[in-house]
């Protein structure tokens, strides 16, 4: 499937979407209209908790094998391992990703989600739209207060060391299994956990993420970008 055919039918969807008012609780996943009969989109909007991958999957069943899909992300991020996961479902049922676009965000988990959208092609296909945001930083443990006020012992320091080491591990087996470059590590070891990395449009390209205006429907593809920097 042709990466311009896809973004005509998401360009209303998106515009819908963002005059949709932002959840700040636990992601929401539904289906919006496209007008085409041809290509399902869908909306996560909302922090990532848990059950997203599951809540998506039940909607995706629903559609005809060959029928082309699409999902819409607008979240803060949140859980790491469900990021994972919805990233390796867009990955394995060929789901293209996008940014919404006109202050909408995509960040922290949510952006390493994005990473596994896919075209019919099997090709990446992820879409950052010019007035969106992409974000990414150092993953992080949910520490409790009790974990604050904790006074910690050599052994607890070593189980923290080994947690830190996992998560990291878990981030290039995620990016190995979805077929990325190891280069998006670099974006996320830049900024610390409190912190976060916006990739701007321009360098977007460079890493392989294709580029709509979504004010005028404009699109930059990133492949031939990606070739040249990638040769240098």
């Amino acid at each position: 499937m042709a990466v311009p055919k896809l973004f005509f039918g998401v360009a209303l969807a998106i515009a819908a979407a963002a005059v949709t008012p932002e959840r700040a609780s636990a992601a929401n996943v539904t289906e919006v209209g496209t007008g085409r009969s041809d290509l399902a989109v869908f909306l996560l909007e909302g922090s990532i908790v848990g059950g997203e991958t599951l809540a998506l999957g039940g909607l995706v069943s629903k559609l005809p094998p060959g029928k082309a899909a699409a999902i819409i992300l607008n979240s803060p991020g949140g859980n790491l391992a469900e990021g994972l996961s919805l990233g390796r479902f867009f990955h394995r049922a060929r789901i293209a990703t996008f940014v919404l676009g006109y202050g909408g965000s995509c960040a922290s988990a949510c952006a390493l989600a994005f990473l596994g959208g896919r075209g019919q092609d099997g090709n990446p296909s992820r879409i950052k739209m010019v007035g969106g945001n992409l974000g990414f930083h150092q993953a992080r443990r949910v520490r409790t207060a009790e974990d604050s006020a904790k006074k910690y012992t050599v052994a607890d320091m070593e189980r923290e060391l080994f947690n830190t080491r996992r998560m990291a591990y878990s981030i290039i087996e995620y990016l190995t299994d979805i077929g990325e470059r190891m280069s998006f590590l670099h974006l996320m070891l830049i900024s610390p956990s409190a912190e976060m990395t916006f990739l701007s449009s321009e360098d977007a390209l460079t890493y392989g993420i294709h580029v709509m205006d979504e004010r005028n429907e404009q699109i930059t593809n990133s492949t031939n970008i990606r070739a040249r920097v990638g040769t240098r």
